[in-house]
Order: structure tokens, then C-alpha cells, then sequence
């Protein structure tokens, strides 16, 4: 892993850092999904630039880019012919929840340990560092580090560390503490020790929380096409390149489904007798006229709007990737899917007004035997109706086509390289602020 490589041969020579965790292996092979780094925020600012440098020379994309109180991620991603790599770095200045300073990292860095290729943390604080956010948020400790604590409740050391930072005697003593009643001890014990730096954190976290409200940090990506366009296959082979590094990616089908479908609203209120629930078939329904259509419009827009800020942006603020497999482009595209007989052209620009657009919208088409060879859902003239309305669209800003005639892997890495490249560019305007 060249990258990994140069990342730690640049630090060993010039930071005062330690890895907090699956450090066995590095910088040769990387056990887990991201690598946590502590290091002296002084070592981080002045030498961030030279960090972003490295991560450009070796070809990486940044295509998340995240800053708090306690920390920043760099999540970079490199695609070549047969592979999309994804690593995360997170640099943490210090070990924190909520702006309550739990460890002082100086003191940990002061015992690091080099293995002859980098500097971690002793087991120690390794343990506590997660041990005691978790305990901050009320949340259990993982059962694939039950090992280390168990080896930490037979731990004098730890003992003596926790009586210095907190006045308990055993890790028995933190455990019988309450979530509440622990956050109020550190609380006190900080206002004692060092008043002015845990103001100043709180201070800082509080600045940093806002700041983050003003720029989500997830990105979003709706994919439109015909049936037969190989969406699915696609849409499954992006998720599972994506999970290996995102743990959260929220999948929705058409609209966030805020308020239920039509059909169901219209006949809980005695308009329809009945209920077309026929979903095998989405091209069933026949052409309705202009009222009806703009009527669908209409509520279908409600859910968009009501959905996005309620479901779909709060995802993106906590650095989640959310897709669409169909949004509101499918509308524009496909009208007797929707049965919304508006010209498209009118429908672009009322999305354009009036719903929340996505960070990126692939227009997934192929070409018209190929997809009557996967599915014949569309006669010829649907299919070609479709590919030139989304050849309307390409041609506007955010809109994406590409062509899936072929192996699906091909369609999936020119997918990846528009996402990645957008990020990248929008992450290299903030950091190089």
C-alpha cells in the first residue's frame, strides 16, 4: 500500500503521532477500514498541506473530507483498471465527546511505542480511548475488543491512569458509574485540573457543530434509466465497492416515501374503491390527462421536499452516502412510470425550482437491443423515448449519462471516477482554504 507507506514515513519524520488502534500490520497491510491517528494539533496544522500533497502524488482522490473539534478525515479513494481502492484517515488532536476532554493526548503520546515501522499507543490507552467515548455516549464497549479488556482489568497501569485523571481506583469503580455520572466526574475533574482548555473546548466543539450544519459532509446519488439498463446490478456493485469504507449507505427506492404512494392516499379517502397494487408491472397504467397529471406532480413533490430535509439530509450530515434508484429524473425521463404526462422539458425546470437536488444523477442508458435483450418491460418507442429525454438532461449540470452496453464493471468505475472527481474537487476548495 504505497500511500499508507508514504503517509508514515512522512509523519516518522516530522510529527509527534501514534496509531490508536489495529496498528498490527501497518504501514504494509491495513487490518481495519480506516486508521486512527492521534497527533499534537501544533504537528497537524503546519503539516497538513505537505499530508494532502502525498495523498495527490500517489494519485488519490479525497472524496470525503471532514473537520471537528477532535478531529479530521481524509477519506481517499484510487482507481485503476481492475480495482477502486478506498482508505480513511481520521488525525485526532485530541480524545473527546461532545467537547469533554477524556484523556490529555500530550500525556499519550508522551508513552508511545515504535515497532521499527510506526508509533502506536501503549494497550492502555489504546483501550481507553474507546472505552471511555463510548462511555460518554452510553454506549457498550465492542465485543471484538473484549479481549484488550479483559487484559486491562488485570492492568495496574491503567489503574494508576485512571486515579490521575478522574480519582477512581480500578476499572471496576468506571464501570458501576453511569453514562451521566461519569461525564459529571470528568466535567469536574477538567474544571479542576485545566479550567481554560476545557472551556475552550467546548467552545470549539460548539463553533465546529455549526459550521458542519452548513455543509454535510455525505454526498448523494440518484440513478435514473429504463428497465433493462441494468440499474440493480449496477446500484449493488457501487454499494458493496462503497461499504467497505462508509458503514452507513441508505438506499432508497424513487421518492424518501414520506407520505404513501397515491393510490393509497386516494383510497383512504374514498376516491378509488380499489387499490392497483400490481408493482410487478410499472408501466401498467394508461396516459392521464393534465390535471391528473399535475396533481401527481404535486403530491409527489410534497414527499420530496418534506423527505429530503426530514430523511435524506440528515444522513448527509453524518458523512453517509444515500442513492436513489430512481428520484425525481425518473419523473422527467419516464412518464408512464409515473404517469406524469408534462412535456420534460417543463419538469426539469420545475425540479430545478422546486426539489431538492442530489449531488450527482446518473442517467444510465444502453442501447435499445441491448435492453429488449434483458427485459422487454418497454416496446422500442418507450426505450427510445426514454434515452432521448435523459440525452436532454446530460446536457444540464449535475446530470451524468453513461453507457452500460457492456460489462457492468465498466459502468461502475466511470460512475465511481464522476462521483470521486466531483468530491474531490469540492474537498480540494475547503481544504485549501
Amino acid at each position: 500500500m504505497p500511500l499508507v507507506k508514504e503517509i508514515f514515513s512522512y509523519l516518522n519524520a516530522n510529527c509527534n503521532y501514534a496509531v490508536l488502534r489495529n496498528y498490527a500490520g501497518l504501514p504494509d497491510n491495513l487490518v481495519g477500514r480506516d486508521i486512527d491517528i492521534l497527533i499534537e494539533k501544533n504537528d497537524f496544522d503546519n503539516n497538513r498541506r505537505h499530508i494532502v500533497n502525498i495523498i495527490l502524488k500517489e494519485n488519490y482522490r479525497i472524496i470525503t473530507y471532514f473537520k471537528s473539534d477532535r478531529m479530521t478525515t481524509f477519506v481517499c479513494s484510487a482507481i485503476n483498471k481492475c480495482n477502486v481502492d478506498i482508505i480513511q484517515f481520521d488525525f485526532f488532536c485530541q480524545t473527546s465527546a461532545y467537547g469533554l476532554i477524556h484523556l490529555d493526548a500530550n500525556q499519550i503520546l508522551k508513552t508511545r511505542a515504535f515497532n521499527g515501522k510506526i508509533y502506536h499507543v501503549t494497550r492502555e490507552f489504546e483501550f481507553l480511548d474507546k472505552y471511555l467515548y463510548l462511555k460518554s455516549l452510553n454506549q457498550p464497549y465492542p465485543e471484538k475488543y473484549q479481549a484488550l479488556k479483559k487484559v486491562m482489568e488485570q492492568s495496574a497501569l491503567l489503574n494508576n491512569i485512571l486515579k490521575e485523571i478522574i480519582g477512581l481506583n480500578s476499572l471496576q469503580e468506571l464501570e458501576k458509574l453511569s453514562s451521566a455520572a461519569f461525564r459529571r466526574k470528568a466535567l469536574l475533574a477538567n474544571l479542576r485540573k485545566r479550567p481554560l482548555t476545557q472551556l475552550l473546548s467546548f467552545y470549539s466543539f460548539l463553533l465546529s457543530y455549526l459550521k458542519n450544519l452548513l455543509f454535510h459532509n455525505g454526498y448523494s446519488i440518484g440513478f435514473t434509466g429504463a428497465d433493462g439498463s441494468g440499474k440493480t446490478t449496477v446500484i449493488n456493485k457501487i454499494i458493496e465497492t462503497l461499504k467497505k469504507t462508509y458503514p452507513t449507505i441508505e438506499l432508497f427506492h424513487f421518492r424518501p416515501s414520506m407520505l404513501p404512494n397515491l393510490g393509497e392516499t386516494a383510497h383512504k379517502i374514498k376516491l378509488k374503491s380499489e387499490v392497483d397494487r400490481n408493482f410487478s408491472q410499472p408501466h401498467r397504467g394508461g396516459e392521464t390527462g393534465k390535471l391528473n397529471s399535475l396533481i401527481r406532480l404535486l403530491y409527489y413533490s410534497i414527499d420530496y421536499v418534506l423527505g429530503y430535509f426530514v430523511r435524506v439530509r440528515p444522513l448527509l450530515y453524518k458523512r453517509s452516502v444515500v442513492i436513489f434508484d430512481r428520484y425525481f429524473t425518473d419523473i422527467i425521463a419516464d412518464s408512464r412510470r409515473s404517469r406524469i404526462f408534462l412535456n420534460h422539458k417543463f419538469l426539469y425546470w420545475f425540479g430545478k425550482l422546486f426539489i431538492p437536488n442530489l449531488d450527482y444523477n446518473i442517467l444510465l442508458a444502453a442501447d435499445r437491443n441491448v435492453i429488449l435483450a434483458r427485459k422487454q418491460e418497454l416496446d422500442v418507442e418507450g426505450i427510445d423515448q426514454i434515452n432521448e429525454k435523459m440525452k436532454y438532461l446530460s446536457k444540464k449540470k449535475g446530470y451524468y449519462l453513461v453507457m452500460n452496453n457492456g460489462n457492468p464493471e465498466e459502468a461502475v468505475q466511470k460512475i465511481l471516477s464522476i462521483v470521486f472527481e466531483g468530491q474531490h474537487s469540492k474537498n480540494m476548495k475547503r481544504i485549501m482554504k
